[in-house]
């Protein structure tokens, strides 16, 4: 069969995604959002009745997060692209890829003859079925890359990397030290970002950047690039001199731009030579020939396990070996069940798999591995393999390293949590636990306090000593009151030299005052930073719950007032909040709070 019989006959239905997740048009932005965040996918279709009436992309995200547009509760239809760009299933490969090309979209929406949606075509799908191979071996990676590459410093904040993608054309930022390379940041990183309501303002783009980078060397054919974001399952690789700095960055658009041309004829002459090779590879695929093999072993993060029908082992590559403590010459031959602990490191069984990829072609699912006191985290899914009368050959068994990822992610949401300079809860983390410890203390009529603690003349070291040395101070007052405290109780930072305690379970009024003149007897030793003794008090003012208020707010504004009138009096000491005049009976509790805090002091 020649090549242009090839690419005319087959049709887009057959070979689109048809697991297309779409949503109505009134869900609300923010869960639109999150779907996509969760599916780790790059759009969502927007339909009624199977029949798509918009589409809302990676890059609509990024430009309306660059242009400050409120999300949240607004529906998808007044954000979303419409109309949007249908094409029918009938069509051949060539003219999809000609109208891929014309509109200048990475997407189109299949529909059948009724309108209603068959699946989604992508410039993945496009390129996977070509091939990689019948066409960028023509070229080097410089006479497709884009040299126009944008780059951040790692430092920036998260929102002016997504205002420079908002840009024409641009679907990601490199982070850069001097041209070299750090890490890179994409349109579904944003996605990700967005749904996880990440301060953009606020956190630096090294925390949320994807690193190390993938790069190629110049001089790379586009066909090696190709099949490393194949592997990768990425759309971009930065290319970089022999000095490891930026000359340009070739995704998949570059190459779809690549077979215009008279490349165009070139590909279709090495389709038709070539396609009697690769349809024998795919018919042996479960007899391991050396090409499959070589393959399979190249990608290098991934565990690639393949079994017959009856789930015996036929395939076992490298990083399944180190995975599953096995070799690939113990393996082969056994049965799956056997050799895969998969009963041990995720949740789902390997005969429940099974059954799942019988009825519906593929079953995936969350793994994680301890190995050597370290935590591994993978994607895993299973497939079946068809023949070519498309009966069910053997399965799959995938494992992709998502270990890293997890990492960034486990970053970011403590950064959202907790201050970034003490590593302390900061104020968003302890109004949630504050808010629990109130709820507690309604639903079982037990007591706390929260107190405010305030370093007393922390400017004048500041002003004498420079900032460094105030921000090691600040550290080593939040390691001390942490050690001060039990485990149950919240030691926070709200910045500057503002610390807020929290106590969700407390024996009584004195049980406070005890902890408080506890707290400011220990600030009688000094403090060494870098080898300097720094000597500093702390006031502290306190707000029992429920007597001095029910809420956050008031218990907060309460605790400020207390901590007021002990800068007032003087500093160094602590007071409770209260409303009524200091007559005797309240001046002998006090009396009786400074006795403890000097017997604490005394020793």
């Amino acid at each position: 069969m020649s090549t242009t019989a090839s690419t005319t006959k087959t049709r887009i239905r057959q070979i689109i995604s048809r697991q297309v997740i779409s949503v109505t048009p009134e869900t609300p932005a923010e869960e639109a959002i999150a779907c996509m965040a969760r599916a780790r996918i790059s759009c969502l279709i927007v339909a009624e009745k199977k029949k798509p009436l918009g589409i809302f992309t990676e890059r609509d995200l990024v430009k309306l997060t660059s242009q400050q547009v409120p999300l949240g509760k607004r529906p998808i239809r007044e954000l979303m692209t419409s109309p949007v760009v249908t094409i029918s299933g009938s069509l051949n490969i060539y003219e999809a890829y000609s109208l891929m090309l014309t509109n200048r979209i990475r997407h189109h929406v299949v529909v059948d003859y009724g309108g209603r949606i068959l699946g989604l075509m992508t410039q993945s799908d496009l390129i996977n079925h070509l091939g990689h191979e019948y066409f960028v071996e023509l070229r080097k990676i410089e006479q497709v890359m884009t040299t126009g590459v944008m780059t951040v410093a790692s430092e920036a904040p998260i929102s002016e990397a997504l205002g420079i993608m908002a840009g024409p054309g641009i679907s990601c930022v490199v982070v850069a030290d001097h041209r070299i390379p750090l890490g890179i940041m994409t349109e579904r990183d944003a996605v990700r970002l967005v749904a996880e309501d990440v301060d953009l303002e606020a956190v630096p783009v090294s925390a949320a950047m994807s690193s190390p980078v993938l790069t190629v060397a110049t001089g790379t054919t586009v066909y090696e690039a190709a099949l490393i974001m194949k592997r990768e399952k990425i759309r971009r690789v930065v290319v970089v001199n022999n000095e490891g700095k930026i000359e340009g960055i070739i995704t998949q658009s570059d190459i779809i731009k690549g077979l215009e041309g008279h490349y165009i004829e070139s590909l279709k002459e090495i389709i038709r030579k070539k396609e009697n090779i690769f349809q024998q590879a795919a018919r042996e695929l479960l007899d391991k020939t050396i090409f499959l093999d070589n393959i399979l072993r190249s990608s290098t993060s991934m565990a690639i396990v393949a079994s017959d029908s009856t789930l015996k082992i036929k395939y076992f590559n490298p990083v399944a070996e180190k995975i599953f403590g096995c070799s690939a010459a113990s393996a082969i031959g056994r049965p799956a069940a056997e050799v895969l602990a998969l009963d041990d490191i995720a949740p789902i069984s390997l005969p429940r798999a099974r059954e799942a990829v019988l009825k519906e072609g593929r079953c995936s699912f969350p793994a994680k591995i301890h190995q050597n006191g370290a935590t591994f985290f993978y994607d895993g899914s299973l497939s079946g393999i068809l023949d070519k009368q498309g009966k069910l050959a053997g399965f799959v068994l995938m494992l992709n390293d998502i270990t890293e990822r997890r990492q960034h992610e486990d970053t970011i949401h403590h950064l959202a949590y907790h201050d970034a300079l003490t590593g302390l809860p900061n104020r968003v983390l302890l109004n949630d636990r504050l808010d629990q410890a109130l709820a507690s203390a309604n639903r079982t009529g037990t007591r706390g306090a929260l107190m405010i603690l305030d370093l007393d003349r922390f400017k004048d070291i500041n002003d004498s000593l420079g900032h460094s040395m105030g921000d090691l101070l600040l550290k080593a007052v939040g390691e001390r009151l942490t050690g001060l405290l039990r485990k149950s109780d919240t030691v926070s930072r709200m910045g500057g030299d503002e610390f807020v305690l929290l106590l969700p379970s407390i024996a009584s009024t004195e049980s406070a005052a005890v902890t408080a003149a506890k707290i400011v007897a220990a600030f009688s030793k000094p403090f060494v930073c870098n080898g300097h003794p720094l000597s500093i008090t702390a006031s502290i003012g306190i707000a029992d719950f429920p007597d001095d208020g029910g809420d956050a707010e008031t218990l907060l504004k309460n605790a400020d007032i207390a901590l007021y009138r002990v800068k007032e009096e003087g500093r160094n000491d602590f007071q409770r909040y209260t409303t009524l005049p200091e007559n005797g009976e309240l001046l002998g509790r006090r009396e009786a709070f400074r006795e403890i805090s000097q017997r604490l002091q005394a020793g």
